[in-house]
């Protein structure tokens, strides 16, 4: 008896011995691995090291052309901005933009012009873009009503609904119809020359991106435009 409990005790410790050596194994395997693939990551290249925007120095050159103006042409300064439909950014900062139209002390002397930006992602974007300068086609004021319907339904932003926009805004919604059609190249020419304008002359990577008299608004409120204004000596 004493001698199979002897067997059987050098049995189980032969069996441990064996597991003990099995993982001594194990992790020197997962050693070798880890040290493999610590060498492969060091013979990677590094990499590039981001780049911190650089302070603006001047003015931008950012003219209004054709655009859409919110206010007097004839204004001394311009806050433009580089805007998207389907960016919800851009629809919180819409409110600005009229806010700025009516402050007295602005008024006559500080005007909003509008640029497009339908970054690529944004699917819907760009044909927002097209109904709102097919809107313009029968007046500013159609333009700026049919913007401030398509920030607020962003998420329907659909051939059917631009329709019933244009109806509820009081367009001639025939001449809406046949101005989206028969323009279509032409509304594509004009979003593509804003947003190289804002890509070239004003580093625009992404909207909403506004500027007051050329300088970049980091500060977004009436009070951050006014405050850039006197900064900048603008007026």
């Amino acid at each position: 008896m004493k001698r199979l409990l002897g067997l059987g005790t050098l049995g189980l410790a032969m069996s441990l011995m064996a597991v003990g050596c099995n993982k001594d194994v194990k992790t020197a395997e997962r050693l070798a691995e880890l040290e493999k693939r610590v060498e492969q990551l060091e013979k990677r290249p590094a990499l590039p090291t981001r780049q911190m925007p650089q302070e603006q120095t001047a003015a931008y050159q950012i003219p209004a052309g054709n655009s859409h103006v919110l206010g007097s042409k004839d204004a001394a300064v311009s806050v433009v901005i580089f805007s998207d439909y389907q960016c919800p950014f851009c629809a919180t900062t819409d409110p600005l933009l009229q806010e700025v139209a009516k402050d007295e002390s602005l008024k006559g002397k500080v005007n909003v012009v509008f640029k497009h930006f339908p970054l690529s992602f944004h699917t819907n974007a760009k044909p927002a873009s097209k109904a709102a300068l097919a809107a313009g086609e029968q007046g500013n004021d159609k333009f700026w009503a049919m913007s401030a319907k398509l920030y607020e339904n962003q998420k329907d932003l659909t051939a059917e609904n631009f329709d019933k926009w244009a109806k509820e805004i009081g367009l001639n919604t025939t001449k809406f119809k046949a101005d989206l059609k028969n323009n279509d190249n032409k509304y594509e020419e004009m979003i593509k020359a804003d947003m190289e304008l804002g890509i070239k002359e004003a580093k625009v990577r992404g909207t909403p991106s506004i500027f007051v008299g050329g300088w970049e608004l980091k500060e977004r409120s009436v009070d951050g435009i006014k405050e850039l204004i006197k900064d900048k000596k603008l007026l």
